[in-house]
């Protein structure tokens, strides 16, 4: 696991400044570093030491110079590609995963992207035609940033690596700051700044003599779906998720697993112990006085006989992770808790086995079942003179879920599962100029994941908008750069893509059944005897953190201080009544979640942007 940065540009700045950029990216590897400057080309790279401990260093050359590769993931494959490129008379100098996806590309050319297995960002530039590839994995696990301007472009693992070129604008992008009001993040393509943006995942963007030309690799298909029996599919679940499990298994160094209590993670913790044969070490972070999943957890670990990192944090701990604010305005709360278990894990691995992308492959949200029995009502609705007459409603109408539903066409009916500052109120919330530069909904960008997925049923073309938005830049970004912020690796084992690809095609009644989903995953959890019966039946819980007390308490000096005339208000974004509104105590407890994305909004401006106003 590592971070890496660059440019190519036929003017390019000092090797200074490319060690800046690469030194920005510390906390992603501090095992070794490597710089690369020749030409047009500048590449910067900081390695954690996964595989192969000793050798592997990057950027890395071809032995003839042509190629350079800069890398950040894991390949979980590259042994048998590694086997197939012998065959072909490649020889190896290294042992590790860099060399294979380098011959790969030289050998295979850009067809290699198609045939990895892992979680992957690089660069890899041909000297000989200057031609750069940048590419990123199916799911989004690892994220890729890059600007295009003057006849350069600009590539990092992270915004702040980009931040310290001079050429690199910091110009807000008001439009991004819209979106993520609406669902506490910014999703792909889209970036704070307005000359920077996200690399999707599953895409290729090649650049060459000024042109940047891009394509996605990889999509799921819906169709055609699983014909077994619920015994067949239940054996080849069971194979698929060993399959995954074990080939993350692979790492000179030690691994653990985040396990919260759920059956998600808990699952993957007792095949990791079965897989490898070695007792599990499994870490749980729980909150003080505060009812948690933790003594699930740890009935797990004793079921398992494996050993239990139990971490208990206090308020203040949880307060002080604020500090820690990403590259962009961030307002998921549960970066707080995996902030601090990725700090704990690392005192005892490097790697940790994570349960992200159980529910948006396995249908495990609650809000699936409500919108599938809520689709033929507004189907009917849509039909009347609702849409008509609904801009004309008032705000508090046009935001219910069954207006707002009814008056869309199905493709714009469902975004995300996130829903903070419904778009219907943005005219009251934002200040009217900030509000008339708005031209890009959620609804938007999800209508357009609607239409890229093959399905027919409804719950598929959910599970894909939620894959491609909530997912890869919530909870992949989530747990990329807290794990990273304290140099630990998470792999995520539900998101091998051969595994993604074969749930896409399990039938509904498979995910979702009697209202209740991931069906079919806790069948084999239950039937197995991997986990206790009564973890394998337990509802999806999620880590709780009282917000609206901590802001009556300790963290109410930090909100006063931000949404303040001094802080937020400050930036002509917002009305100043709305705000004060959100914050008054009778009704804190139920804008918490919102007032904490502003909050969160208002540490970015200060650490990024501090002068800014609309």
């Amino acid at each position: 696991m590592c971070g890496f940065t660059g440019w190519v540009d036929q003017h390019p700045q000092t090797r200074e400044v490319l060690e800046q950029m690469t030194e920005a990216l510390l906390h992603r590897g501090p095992d070794a570093s490597g710089i690369y400057c020749k030409g047009p080309i500048g590449l910067g790279h900081r390695r954690l030491s996964i595989i192969d401990l000793a050798a592997s260093t990057q950027p890395m050359s071809s032995p003839d110079g042509r190629y350079v590769l800069a890398y950040n993931g894991e390949l979980y494959n590259f042994q048998s590609l590694r086997t197939e490129l012998q065959g072909l008379g490649v020889q190896f100098i290294t042992n590790g995963d860099t060399e294979v996806l380098l011959q790969a590309l030289i050998v295979w050319g850009e067809a290699a992207i198609a045939r990895l297995e892992g979680m992957f960002a690089f660069a890899f530039w041909d000297a000989r035609t200057e031609t750069l590839l940048l590419a990123r994995d199916p799911l989004g696990i690892k994220p890729l940033l890059f600007s295009v301007g003057a006849g350069r472009i600009l590539f990092a693992s992270e915004l702040k690596a980009l931040l310290q070129h001079p050429a690199c604008s910091r110009e807000v992008n008001a439009n991004a700051i819209g979106l993520y009001l609406e669902c506490q993040y910014i999703p792909a393509p889209a970036t704070i700044f307005q000359h920077i943006e996200k690399l999707p995942p599953a895409h290729v963007l090649r650049y060459k003599n000024g042109e940047v030309h891009r394509y996605c690799y990889w999509t799921p298909s819906y169709v055609p779906k699983f014909a077994g029996t619920e015994e067949d599919a239940l054996v080849e679940l069971e194979a698929h998720l060993r399959r995954s499990v074990k080939s993350m298994l692979v790492a000179d160094v030690p691994i653990g697993a985040f396990v919260s209590g759920g059956i998600d993670s808990s699952l993957i913790a007792s095949l990791m112990q079965q897989e490898s044969g070695r007792k599990a070490k499994i870490f749980s972070i729980a909150l003080e006085h505060v009812h948690s999943e933790q003594e699930h957890a740890a009935r797990v670990a004793s079921y398992l006989g494996a050993e239990f990192f139990p971490l208990v944090v206090g308020a203040q701990d949880m307060i002080r992770a604020l500090d820690a604010t990403f590259d962009e305005p961030f307002g998921d709360q549960a970066a707080l808790p995996t902030l601090l278990l990725s700090h704990f894990a690392r005192q005892q691995v490097k790697v940790v086995l994570t349960g992200e992308g159980a529910d948006e492959v396995f249908a495990g949200y609650s809000n699936y079942a409500k919108k599938m029995r809520e689709a033929s009502l507004c189907d009917r609705l849509h039909r009347t003179p609702l849409p008509v007459i609904y801009p004309f409603l008032p705000a508090k109408l046009r935001k219910s879920r069954l207006c707002k539903g009814a008056s869309r066409p199905l493709k714009r009916r469902y975004t995300t599962v996130p829903n903070l500052f419904d778009c219907e109120i943005h005219s009251a919330l934002l200040s009217r100029d900030f509000h008339a530069v708005q031209k890009t909904r959620l609804e938007h960008v999800a209508e357009a994941h609607y239409l890229d997925c093959d399905g027919d049923d409804y719950l598929d073309k959910m599970l894909h908008i939620d894959t491609k938005l909530w997912l890869a830049d919530d909870l992949l970004t989530k747990v990329d750069r807290a794990t990273m912020t304290h140099s630990l690796e998470a792999r995520v084992p539900y998101l091998d893509h051969r595994l993604v690809e074969w749930t896409c095609r399990l039938p509904t009644e498979f995910k979702l059944r009697g209202g209740q989903g991931k069906y079919l995953l806790k069948k084999l959890a239950e039937k197995t005897g991997l986990l206790p019966p009564e973890i394998a039946r337990r509802p999806k819980w999620g880590f709780v953190i009282p917000l609206d007390a901590w802001m009556r308490q300790g963290m109410k000096p930090m909100l006063d201080d931000t949404l303040s005339e001094g802080g937020l208000l400050r930036r002509n974004i917002f009305r100043p009544r709305y705000i004060r509104n959100l914050r008054d105590p009778k009704t804190l407890a139920s804008h918490a979640t919102r007032l904490f994305a502003l909050m969160n909004l208002e540490l970015w401006f200060r650490k990024y942007a501090p002068d800014y106003r609309f």
